[in-house]
């Protein structure tokens, strides 16, 4: 029941028991006149409605107006306000004279409501406003964009020796530049942008745990415009397990199989000497049990070609179940292989003809060093040693071999020097089918660049193997978790807890309206590593500073304002609203009631002296 109705009972209550002591008084004691008595009876009636008029004054309909809200940037915008506009300035805007402070919008919107117009004023609305109830006809008069880095998609969970990727956007910087530095500050990758101010680098995650890169943007004259945080999480998985059946020995299997040991993966092998010879492991029999434990099997094309009907139909089976296949051209593609291809779904065009591959060039080779990281020390080392070794490392890239493969609708598993796919995959039910027509990779090893004959295969391999069951991680809702800013976190359990940069312990209360998403709100007030823990589970996630990437949040202001206006006004109305009118004239009408309701009751017509 509202205030309002509780208010009106307790007033007819007191005037029923005020009403009833009169009529005792008019009954048991000297009588009044008539007149008096019902004049008595009708003031308190009077009275009593001018007291609820009073406490509850009459809804009156009146206009809103116009009404402007400062928002953060707000000093960047020339703008007037008109006479009789209100001027509310919100927490993160610049403070202006004769401008009214407010927490929020929502508490601006109740203070006045119904206005004609709303005009937002800055970068838009925080995300603690972006849920308040907007008016119909709300435009936002926007400053210049912001000079800097705008756009960031920080690298995956990545794998310890692996290459990771950064892709980024900057804009209002002329002939800019772009640098990758590593957490000690060596660069160790540059880009340029394109017209749209896009761009990728790349590095090189070394060990497991979390660290913190940098992206910084440089103008023409190299003067560092903007400086942003790139998380990196290097987390250790399962060592993938590599099945390789070759059709004969050679060079390619040799150091295919040795980087892959290095690398750690769990490699069973086998090569076909003829004869019924087989070199490597102990003899391999395909069957369903045995692709069942491997990830990737990697075949070429004699071992292909050689694949009973059986066997054709156990990998295919596997595929579908999630292994993943690789072949490998070493020499021509007959019919047979081509057809087996073709029946997995990867049809293959083109002819056996090679043709030379150059691969896409190095880093700057004064970043080459960094990015590669500490050489490893030879155990009997001499001047010698050390000079090949650091030529080796400086080499330029030999020129490949491929054949002249062509396959349609697929992903491309590299790209050469001029951005033409080399080789590709596609999904064949929840596995992957690839053909990589590489002949010669192993001439990187023989020419001391086996850096990036390691960075080719990870890639490739990455590409095709089994995907890694569903980690039991929890899920944030926010591309760009942002400090004093709230964040949700699904997929939780009850026990879940935060642990913020500090060390100090946050536990986390699941949302019972989240259902079966178990979601929780979480305000970090310090950037940087916070660590979700779930029983034995940790997840790490980064909190960024707005002040340390203020181009960034600015623009994400933008985006999500201009997001929430498209989405259209809230059921606020405009224009014309109710609200209470004034209690004054009542109050006063009021006091004179009761006024003369004391008058006429004190005024009694004393008995005659006798």
């Amino acid at each position: 029941m509202s205030d309002p109705r509780w208010i009106l009972f307790a007033l007819l209550a007191v005037l029923l028991l005020s009403s009833a002591r009169l009529c005792w008084q008019q009954w048991r004691g000297p009588a009044r006149a008539s007149g008096v008595f019902a004049t008595l009876l009708l003031l308190q009636a009077v009275v009593t409605v001018l007291l609820y008029l009073t406490l509850v004054p009459p809804m009156q309909r009146v206009a809103g107006g116009q009404l402007t809200v400062l928002t953060g940037a707000a000093d960047q915008v020339r703008w007037s306000a008109a006479p009789g506009e209100t001027v509310v300035a919100l927490p993160e805007a610049t403070k202006v004279a004769d401008a009214l402070a407010a927490p929020d919008l929502a508490t601006v919107l109740r203070q006045h409501p119904g206005p004609t117009s709303l005009r937002l004023i800055g970068d838009g609305l925080s995300a603690r406003d972006r849920d308040a109830a907007l008016p119909r006809g709300v435009r936002i008069e926007l400053p210049s964009g912001p000079q800097g880095w705008i756009a960031l998609q920080p690298p995956p969970v990545t794998a310890p020796g692996a290459v990771f990727t950064v892709s980024a956007r900057a804009q209002g910087v002329p002939n800019a530049r772009a640098e990758l530095v590593d957490p000690a500050g060596v660069v160790i990758d540059r880009s340029t942008p394109d017209a749209e101010g896009k761009m990728q680098l790349s590095g090189v995650a070394r060990v497991a745990g979390q660290s913190v890169f940098g992206l910084r943007l440089l103008d023409a004259e190299q003067h560092v415009i903007d400086t942003l945080a790139v998380p990196v999480d290097t987390a250790t998985a399962a060592a993938t397990r590599l099945l390789i059946l070759a059709g004969a020995p050679g060079p390619e299997l040799k150091y295919l199989r040795r980087w892959a040991t290095d690398a750690g993966l769990r490699v069973q092998a086998q090569a076909n000497a003829g004869g019924g010879v087989s070199l490597g492991d102990a003899p391999i029999a395909l069957t369903a049990a045995t692709v069942a434990q491997a990830d990737v099997v990697l075949l070429d094309e004699r071992s292909l070609a050689a694949l009973s009907a059986t066997q054709r139909s156990t990998l295919q089976q596997a595929v579908r179940n999630g292994l993943g296949v690789l072949v490998r051209t070493g020499g021509p593609l007959g019919d047979g292989a081509r057809q087996t291809l073709r029946s997995w779904g990867l049809a293959v065009t083109g002819g056996n003809q090679a043709v030379p591959l150059s691969l896409p060039a190095d880093v700057d080779p004064a970043l080459l060093q960094a990015r590669r990281g500490p050489q490893r020390p030879a155990s009997d080392t001499t001047a010698y040693i050390e000079e090949a070794d650091t030529a080796s490392h400086q080499a330029a890239l030999p020129v490949l071999e491929q054949l002249g493969l062509k396959i349609s609708d697929v992903t491309p598993l590299l790209h050469d020097d001029k951005g033409m796919a080399i080789g590709g995959y596609r999904a064949l039910g929840r596995g992957r089918i690839a053909l990589l027509p590489i002949t010669d990779s192993y001439r990187l090893v023989l020419a001391g660049r086996d850096d990036r004959h390691a960075e080719l295969w990870s890639g490739v391999l990455a590409s095709v193997a089994r995907p890694l069951p569903a980690a039991d991680a929890p899920r944030i809702e926010t591309t760009t978790p942002w400090a004093g800013e709230r964040v949700a976190l699904c997929q939780l359990r009850e026990s879940a807890q935060v642990r913020a940069p500090d060390g100090t312990l946050i536990l986390l209360r699941v949302d019972p309206a989240s259902g079966a998403e178990h979601c929780a709100g979480y305000w970090p007030n310090q950037p940087g590593w916070h660590q979700l823990q779930q029983g034995e589970g940790r997840h790490a996630f980064y909190v960024f500073d707005p002040a340390s990437a203020r181009p960034l949040y600015r623009q994400q202001l933008r985006d999500a304002t201009a997001q929430r206006l498209a989405t259209g006004a809230a059921a606020a109305s405009a224009g014309v609203v109710e609200t209470p009118g004034a209690r004054w004239p009542w109050l006063l009408a009021f006091v004179l009631a009761a006024g003369l309701l004391w008058w006429v009751e004190r005024r009694r017509v004393a008995a005659p002296v006798r």
